[in-house]
């Protein structure tokens, strides 16, 4: 199962180098003002665990980044869990450009991305793990159920 969860984050990172090497490609072009702070984001990526592969790619809006924000303020505690797998469901991968920070009394740093894991057919809470801005993992039980937020992206349609 580890070998699984590094193959979904080196998929994941890949398909993101791709992303980045097409922006780099198109920056020749005049792009709208409002078009250029948007390419300057990476994308959000959704990983399909079963097909082990980026289904969809998604703009990178403010909306994802006031989630995340959202979710690292209401974490209460590191995560218990010994091992983060998924065999089934989705990862969603939220770069932070700039990093957010996320303060705590008890933890302190900069988060430069998060990837959801969703698995339906788990009983406990999704979990997000979390890369600080110097590449330290950090997992924290999602403090919601992501319904809402998979809903509004229009990301409910990829779990099975």
């Amino acid at each position: 199962m580890k070998r699984l969860t590094i193959r979904i984050l080196r998929r994941l990172r890949r398909g993101l180098a791709l992303c980045l090497c097409f922006a780099a490609l198109t920056m020749g072009f005049p792009l709208a003002p409002n078009a250029a702070s948007a390419a300057s984001q990476a994308p959000i990526q959704v990983f399909d665990v079963q097909k082990e592969q980026v289904v969809a790619t998604l703009p990178n809006s403010p909306a994802f980044r006031e989630q995340a924000d959202h979710w690292l303020r209401a974490v209460r505690r590191l995560s218990e869990r010994s091992r983060i797998e998924a065999e089934t469901g989705i990862v969603v991968h939220i770069p932070l450009d700039p990093p957010l920070p996320v303060s705590h009394k008890w933890l302190s740093f900069q988060a430069a991305e998060i990837y959801l894991f969703v698995d339906p057919q788990e009983k406990e809470s999704p979990h997000l793990l979390v890369f600080s801005s110097e590449g330290k993992p950090y997992v924290f039980d999602c403090p919601e159920k992501p319904d809402l937020f998979l809903q509004q992206h229009g990301l409910q349609v990829y779990m099975k």
